[in-house]
């Protein structure tokens, strides 16, 4: 018997389906310690359940479906262990994320981070706002990430005139891109030039403050940065002495180093940055979508033990 622990929410007439074709389904607030051992497949991932699952000695959990692209929270090494297999979300927050990434480069550049003190001022501010404005044709635009994501981000520059550069370990041609970088040096070449640089990275051990003093130096001065990746790979520090000395004209992050962010951190109040609540890849149906690329996999998973869609390699990371 195939048991399923529904860590996020699988829509009710799907349920209804998998338990027509034999598989229990059991949710997370009702599993009882002792189905612990039970557990076959994890439908999402849930911090407290999911060790103690593993921990169980001759537990059955063979399948892991993540709700996220990033895999880095997971015990990647137990799971590896334990010969457990991993699916992630990969490509269904490409659009959502490339839509938030691209409303940072306009709400920046076409006047309507300055406009919204200057409504709060009741002030009609034509001219001096009108001349901060950037026409963003022939623009240079770096992504470090070139998955589908930054693929999709890629597609929405070229739409709007600007040249792309991609960043990735393999160096191979990615649509939408003018130009693909390495990710260990050559991507410096093209710091002095970016006028915008977008992280969507996974987080593995070479991401991991990938972007620190070192980088934000080599930018040019009145560059932009935007992390929509994991908020381990920037420097914090970093970052906000380069917004508060003026040399990044402006930045956002949709992710933080400590999540939720606390309520104290100097971050909340570091000039010309914008703070999303990790709220990019959000979409209205986003069980249904998830569940879709559940559904895919399930039968290769039942017929052969294995993922043919998204699968993780877990040495990798990502």
């Amino acid at each position: 018997m195939t048991v399923i622990l529904a860590a996020e929410t699988i829509p009710e007439q799907h349920v209804k389906a998998l338990t027509a074709k034999g598989l229990t389904i059991i949710a997370l607030a009702d599993l009882k310690p002792s189905q612990l051992g039970s557990i076959e497949i994890m439908f999402g991932w849930n911090k407290d359940v999911g060790p103690k699952i593993l921990a169980e000695p001759g537990n059955q959990l063979k399948w892991i479906q993540t709700a996220s692209s990033g895999v880095d929270y997971l015990p990647l090494a137990t799971l590896a262990k334990q010969g457990v297999l991993v699916s992630n979300a990969r490509g269904m927050h490409a659009k959502p994320i490339a839509q938030t990434a691209l409303s940072y480069i306009l709400h920046f550049t076409r006047g309507i981070y300055q406009s919204l003190p200057a409504q709060a001022a009741h002030q009609w501010e034509h001219h001096a706002i009108g001349e901060q404005m950037t026409n963003l044709e022939h623009r240079t635009l770096l992504i470090f990430g070139t998955g589908q994501i930054g693929e999709e981000i890629a597609k929405y520059a070229h739409v709007m005139g600007m040249h792309t550069i991609g960043v990735n370990r393999h160096e191979k041609p990615v649509a939408n891109f003018d130009q693909i970088l390495l990710t260990d040096t050559d991507y410096e070449q093209a710091l002095p030039q970016a006028d915008f640089v977008i992280n969507v990275m996974p987080l593995t051990p070479v991401t991991n403050r990938f972007f620190d003093t070192t980088f934000f130096t080599q930018l040019h001065r009145g560059a932009y940065f935007f992390n929509l990746g994991r908020g381990a790979s920037v420097d914090e520090a970093a970052l906000m002495h380069y917004l508060q000395s003026g040399h990044l004209a402006g930045a956002a992050i949709d992710v933080a180093q400590n999540e939720p962010l606390p309520s104290d951190s100097p971050l909340w109040a570091t000039p010309n940055l914008i703070i999303t609540p990790h709220i990019s890849g959000y979409i209205a149906d986003i069980h249904e979508r998830l569940f879709k690329i559940f559904d895919q996999n399930l039968p290769s998973y039942l017929d052969k033990g294995e993922l043919s869609v998204n699968p993780v390699d877990l040495s990798a990371g990502y």
